[in-house]
């Protein structure tokens, strides 16, 4: 089975396609392991779109995670559903996918 994990380095208005990406994934059968929010990438989570990954998180288990500086800088805390960690949950991502797509 086929597994990616997705980087989002980007506000949300010029990330947009990684959640139809990660989206178009699921559907055909990839698991999609980890998402990571690194720099303005973490405004995912206060943008509209935060709606549309926690929904993504239900249906298919994706781990929503943060990167702990740049929600600190942005001044985010963890919720239930966007975990805050450190670039080794990024570098774990590496390790553990077979694939780690970058946004942004």
């Amino acid at each position: 089975m086929s597994t990616l994990s997705l980087l989002v380095k980007d506000a949300p208005f010029s990330t947009q396609p990684a959640l139809r990406f990660a989206k178009a994934a699921h559907t055909q059968g990839v698991v999609v392991e980890k998402v990571f929010f690194f720099g303005r990438g973490v405004l995912h989570a206060l943008d509209e779109q935060a709606a549309a990954w926690r929904a993504l998180k239900a249906l298919a288990g994706v781990r929503l995670i943060l990167c702990s500086a740049s929600a600190e800088t942005f001044a985010l805390a963890p919720d239930k559903d966007f975990e805050v960690e450190g670039l080794g949950e990024l570098i774990e991502a590496g390790l553990s996918s077979h694939k780690v797509v970058s946004f942004g």
